[in-house]
């Protein structure tokens, strides 16, 4: 017992002594400043850290920092991007540095999951883009401006429409049968309301994605990979001041080349004659048509037909000299502008102290629709103010706040109605009389030079975000290098929807008097009363997070990271929409003043939770050998209790080759190799059109059915719930190789395996349909998919990269690219259908279609003929498409579609950048292509809608037979066109591309002229987006791939001053 005491006492004395030291040493902590140059004088933001620590400062614009070293023996690490970076012994209270020129690109700090990391560190599959080149894009949406610029990021960008033109997002492609969209995280916090498209691009200080198991970290929804958003945050120094200014116009990137009134009144002259005639007299009926405008068949039984335009009218159209009678109508062309202005403004102020320092930003954005007298327009404002405070020693605060307006303004039909209408539209007929007023209605009172107008009312949609995120994190005097964390996120969106319909006129022209006097005004809209639906929605989402940093080392290279956290995610919200009708006025667009008849009400709401607990260990030893093990147990409202958490290791793991003693290669500087395996969860079960949200219950819904002659209000049941589902798993595989070659040339590998077990389906393959019960359906863990492919970006950095002379040229170029092909595994398929038809082993999406061989040229083709199409036509005609016999049985049936390899999503997107600067002029290009997607090439044709200038062009007809092209249908009024056989490969085109996405060419004045006034910096710039594109189909562009509202072409001037 004697003993046991002696011991004790010891430790407790040896424990006192080293208290006794450390507080000492607090409280005698030393400061260490100095001053920083380069051989041209003060050099300002260097970033200065107390190595080992996250202890550090920024230089201020005249190259002077201030530091409070927290250690005993402390180093100090500064660096700056284009300068090698320096480890000094703080020994001294004063320490000036002349920074040295050159390239350290592996010193340079990637942002991962909760943390950073120096590039030469990293293991996992991570790539980054600074906010400084995508702010060089005039797109307004940030989603837009991505495309090819990062390898293994995919970007299709659906619509140009203003407000309404999100590009969706996927890493690696396409990963499970439901929602494949990244996990958005915007400075820590994830899933924040709004995602990134709307982030004004010149807060963001980069974008980092996480492609493989490093994704782990973040759990739930991380399944599909994470895009990571850090914005900017101030500096220490004088406040400094931004203004930046942007101005420019936009044009559909193409206008579909539409057949002109003569081509259109052609084919519909030729189409009775396909339909109704003997194949061995065309030649004459068309001859008869073209002459005399009526042809009788002399084959008993056949009635005349009369031509759809007299030869009168074509030749009237062909002479295009009597626009009343016989225009010649490009409804695109009657409908939109040249060029549709945008502009934007923005200001910032950042700087700080060592206590404090802060970022402020305002900005503004306006962007108007390509339609003339446009009720579609985009605005927003946004504030965002980012803090950092140090409390004292030991206690750091952030502070982020934003708040935002999106102001969508738009008519009252949505745009896919509007340009369902422009292809509809007939060149024989007036969009606009030669006096002005609005011609007739293309179908239902819809004309798109009055719909796309505020004469039919209008559809306001405003969109408020108030977000606030904060951070404490605290230090102590006794462990160091511990950390504690502790942060949390209140958003809080609100938005209003309004729609106010009134009704609209349209004019009709008597025939005779070519003036306003001939033309007779009615109402035309499919109502006659003004209407309004309005509608208001409010959401709060709330974050809370718990974690600890504790870093340690043993030697001088054994190197450990620990890292433990928690987070709990809430997400609610609410809605209610109310509408009335029969307003006495349409001077009145408020709810009181509707009628009582036909008003109704509705509202919904939600509230979903999530729960994860994480950590990660790290390895390094002396930036060799490099491991990190990943660990994340998470909890979703999604599933059953029983089901509810599930457990997500990974590991990474790395080895800097170049830096082993033996390594001796001149021509390679760095060569690392890097590996991971990690499993992800995701609870996104989405089918039938939405998020499936408690499926483990009996829900209801509300219906009406009419019982004893009565409508009463009844209950069904909106899924069949199942009690034992749980959480879909990610099996994600990487190998990478990172490589500096000649210290010119940078070389990234990855190739990646997707393998994704327990996809939450529907099993309606093994539901007979006759159960009546497919729909209702619930999720079950059956679903299997891989996905494989690789990524590569090669770059080359010419010109002076020693930094010698600021004004010598300096270049960079790097081709990125990412390949990415999913296969089903396992989906419930319907039993008996052929293995070349089935969904297992093919591409998600990939087509079902019949495959075109030729087209009969003539009746002795036909003739000739020994397949069956019995099943498809009753009667094969001369310029019909021929179909292949897949199975061999001599006849064309359902069992001749073929699985595709081919579906709607791209397999291999790229990207070529370029960077130059010269003196004070600085370039950036981006050429970005796409490629292995297919899309439906179709439409309303005939007597309800134009043709395209290419089919008039590409067609099979009398004057001109082909083997390739058929025969032009009206309503779909051949087999090939409509129906189950117009399913075919004939009708599909490759959307690939190449385009020239952006490019920036900017000149900074010279300091001698700024510093004769109070602007201390101004660069004028001009700038493009989309400017041409390549694509062997060109009758749209090939990413929108539809008759939709175009993607942009921007020209954009602009300047930024710095005061």
């Amino acid at each position: 017992m004697k003993q046991l005491k002696t011991i004790l006492g010891k430790r407790f004395f040896l424990m006192g002594l080293a208290l006794l030291s450390t507080t000492l040493f607090v409280n005698a902590q030393t400061t260490v400043s100095g001053n920083i140059t380069d051989n041209s004088g003060p050099l300002p933001g260097v970033t200065i850290l107390e190595k080992g620590t996250t202890n550090g400062t920024v230089s201020d614009f005249d190259g002077n920092y201030t530091l409070s070293i927290e250690n005993q023996n402390p180093v100090l690490v500064f660096s700056y991007l284009g300068f090698l970076t320096q480890e000094v012994s703080a020994s001294e209270d004063e320490i000036n540095i002349i920074m040295e020129v050159g390239s350290d690109d592996l010193e340079e700090v990637v942002v991962t999951g909760y943390g950073s990391q120096r590039k030469a560190t990293v293991t996992g599959a991570i790539t980054a883009v600074k906010g400084e080149n995508i702010s060089k894009s005039p797109a307004v949406n940030l989603t837009n401006s991505l495309a090819g610029r990062l390898p293994g990021l995919i970007v299709v960008q659906g619509s140009g429409e203003p407000g309404y033109d999100n590009a969706s997002i996927r890493i690696r492609g396409v990963n499970t049968f439901g929602n494949s969209s990244a996990l958005i995280v915007i400075d820590g916090i994830p899933d924040r309301d709004g995602g990134i498209s709307r982030l004004n691009a010149q807060d963001i200080e980069s974008i980092s994605v996480l492609k493989d198991a490093s994704a782990a970290i973040y759990g739930a929804r991380a399944a599909n990979g994470v895009i990571l958003i850090t914005t900017k945050g101030g500096l220490i120094g004088e406040p400094r001041l931004v203004y930046s200014f942007n101005a420019g116009y936009s044009a559909p990137t193409f206008f579909p080349d539409l057949a002109n009134s003569f081509e259109y009144a052609s084919i519909l002259n030729e189409v009775p004659i396909y339909n109704s005639i003997p194949s061995n007299e065309w030649g004459n009926a068309w001859q008869s048509i073209q002459t005399t405008g009526t042809y009788n068949s002399p084959t008993e039984g056949i009635p005349s037909i009369n031509a759809n335009f007299s030869p009168e009218d074509v030749q009237g159209y062909l002479a295009g000299n009597d626009p009343w009678k016989y225009p010649d109508t490009d409804w695109y062309k009657e409908t939109f502008k040249d060029w549709a202005p945008q502009q934007r403004h923005y200001f910032q102020i950042s700087g700080g102290t060592e206590k404090v320092k802060y970022f402020t930003s305002l900005g503004y954005t306006y962007q108007d629709a390509i339609y003339k007298n446009s009720a579609t327009y985009y605005n927003q404002y946004n504030l965002r103010t980012n803090l950092e405070a140090k409390v004292n020693d030991y206690v750091k605060v952030n502070l982020g706040l934003l708040t935002r307006r999106e102001d969508r303004n738009a008519p009252t039909v949505s745009a896919g109605a509007i340009f369902r209408m422009l292809q509809r539209g007939r060149p024989t007929e007036n969009a606009v009389w030669p006096s002005g007023e609005p011609g007739l209605d293309i179908e239902n009172g819809e004309n798109p030079i009055v719909v796309t107008t505020g004469e039919t009312g209008y559809f306001k949609f405003p969109l408020d975000y108030i977000q606030t995120n904060g951070a404490v994190t605290i230090t102590n005097p006794w462990i160091e290098n511990l950390e504690v964390i502790i942060n949390g996120s209140v958003d809080v969106n609100r938005g209003t929807s309004k729609v106010w319909e009134t009704p609209w006129t349209l004019f009709s022209w008597n025939g005779v008097d070519r003036s306003s006097e001939g033309l007779t005004g009615a109402i035309r809209s499919p109502f006659t009363d003004p209407r309004l639906r309005q509608s208001s929605f409010s959401g709060l989402n709330t974050t809370f997070s718990g974690q600890v940093k504790y870093k340690f080392k043993f030697g001088e290279n054994h190197n450990f990271d620990l890292f433990v956290g928690s987070t709990r995610e809430q997400f609610s919200g609410s809605n209610f929409f109310a509408f009335r009708r029969n307003y006495i006025s349409s001077a009145i667009d408020q709810l009181f003043a509707g009628g009582t008849a036909d008003q109704n009400t509705g509202g919904s709401a939600y509230n979903r939770t999530r729960l994860g607990y994480y950590g990660s260990f790290k390895y390094n030893y002396d930036d060799i050998y490099l491991v990190e093990l990943l660990f994340r147990r998470d909890g979703s409202y999604i599933f059953p209790k029983e089901g509810r958490y599930g457990n997500f290791p990974g590991i990474l793991v790395g080895w800097n080759v170049a830096k082993e003693s033996w390594f001796d290669v001149d021509q390679i500087s760095y060569l690392k190799f890097r590996a991971s395996y990690g499993e992800l969860g995701n609870d996104q079960v989405f089918f039938n059109g939405g998020l499936q949200e408690y499926a483990f219950l009996s829900t209801f819904g509300f219906d009406e059915y009419p019982i004893d002659s009565q409508v009463v209000t009844t209950l069904f049941e909106t899924v069949l719930p199942n009690p034992n589902f749980t959480w879909e798993v990610a099996r994600n595989s990487n190998i990478g190789l990172d490589a500096t070659l000649f210290d010119r040339f940078n070389l990234t590998l990855e190739w990646f395996n997707n393998q994704r077990d327990n996809i939450l389906i529907q099993q309606q393959g093994s539901t007979p349909a006759s159960s009546g019960i497919s729909r209702l359906l619930p999720p079950t863990n059956f679903g299997k998919m891989n996905n494989r492919g690789y990524e590569f970006s090669i770059g080359y950095n010419g010109g002076d990269t020693n930094f010698a002379d600021p004004n010598a040229l300096r270049y960079n170029i790097n081709f990125n690219g990412g390949y990415s092909k999913n296969e089903i595994v396992f989906i419930d398929e319907v039993s008996g259908a052929p293995d070349y038809q089935l969904r297992e082993g093919k591409p998600l999406g990939a087509y079902l279609l019949y495959e075109a061989d030729g087209v009969f040229f003539d009746q002795n083709e036909i003739d000739s003929n020994t397949i069956d199409y019995s099943d498809v036509t009753a009667q094969l005609k001369p310029g019909d498409l021929k179909l292949k016999d897949i199975d061999g049985n001599g006849k064309i049936d359902g069992d001749d579609q073929v699985r595709q390899e081919e579906s709607f999503n791209p397999r291999f997107q790229y990207g070529l950048n370029l960077f130059a600067n010269y003196k004070n002029i600085d370039l950036s290009v981006l050429f970005q292509g796409s490629a292995g997607a297919l899309a439906l090439f179709s439409a309303e044709f005939g007597d309800i809608g134009n043709y395209y200038k290419w089919q008039y062009d590409n067609r099979w007809s009398i004057d001109n037979p082909s083997r390739e092209h058929p025969r032009l249908a009206s309503r779909g009024d051949t087999y090939y066109t409509g129906g189950g056989y117009g399913n075919n490969t004939y009708r599909y085109f490759s959307t690939d591309y190449f385009r020239l996405k952006n490019i920036e060419i900017g000149y900074t004045l010279p300091e001698s002229i700024m510093k004769k006034g109070f602007i201390t910096n101004l660069r004028l710039y001009a700038s493009g987006l989309n400017l041409f594109t390549i694509s062997s189909f060109d009758i749209w562009d090939p990413e929108v791939a539809g008759r939709g509202y175009p993607l942009s072409k921007v020209l954009n001037i602009g300047l930024t001053a710095t005061f």
